[in-house]
C-alpha cells in the first residue's frame, strides 16, 4: 500500500512538472511571437510623413494636416 502511495505522488510531481514546463514554453513562445509582430510593424514601415507648420512650426501630419489649435493657424 506504501508503494502505491510513493508512486501516485511521485507521478503527480512528474505530472505538475510537464504542465509547468508547458506553462512556461507556451508563455515564451507568446512573447516570441509579439516581438516577431513588433519587428515586422516596424518593418512595414508604419510611419507617417510630417510637415512643419508655415506659422506657428508645429509638425502636423502632411497627409491629412490639422488645426494646431492658435487661432492663426491655417489649418
Amino acid at each position: 500500500m506504501l508503494v502505491v502511495v510513493v508512486l501516485v505522488v511521485w507521478y503527480g510531481f512528474k505530472l505538475v512538472n510537464r504542465l509547468d514546463a508547458a506553462r512556461k514554453s507556451e508563455a515564451k513562445l507568446r512573447a516570441y511571437e509579439r516581438e516577431k509582430e513588433e519587428e515586422a510593424r516596424k518593418a512595414r514601415g508604419e510611419v507617417e510623413e510630417m510637415q512643419a507648420c508655415g506659422y506657428c512650426g508645429a509638425y502636423v501630419p502632411a497627409s491629412h494636416p490639422q488645426n494646431c489649435g492658435r487661432a492663426d493657424c491655417p489649418y
